[in-house]
């Protein structure tokens, strides 16, 4: 499945601005209306691509065990064939 590319740069960019918060030991950060929009729908399509990657590999693993699942039948043979 291929999977279209996540704008990731909003993350980046609050990502800097909370080291550059940390450095200068400021206590707040503040976001403009139009740089939380971008923020939020950054996160949501973060999130929804990881729940889409979970529930792929959820599937891959139920395939890949049941293509390991051996089914063994016995039927008793017959007892009368000499061995050699």
């Amino acid at each position: 499945m291929k999977h279209s590319k996540i704008q990731t740069r909003p993350i980046e960019e609050i990502l800097g601005r909370i080291r550059t918060l940390r450095q200068r030991g400021d206590n707040e950060i503040r976001l403009t209306a139009k740089e939380a929009d971008k923020l939020a729908d950054s996160l949501s399509q973060v999130m929804t691509r990881l729940v889409t990657i979970q529930e792929e590999i959820i599937e891959a693993l139920k395939v890949a065990q049941q293509a390991s699942t051996v089914s063994v039948e016995m039927d008793g043979g017959n007892f009368n064939q000499e061995k050699r």
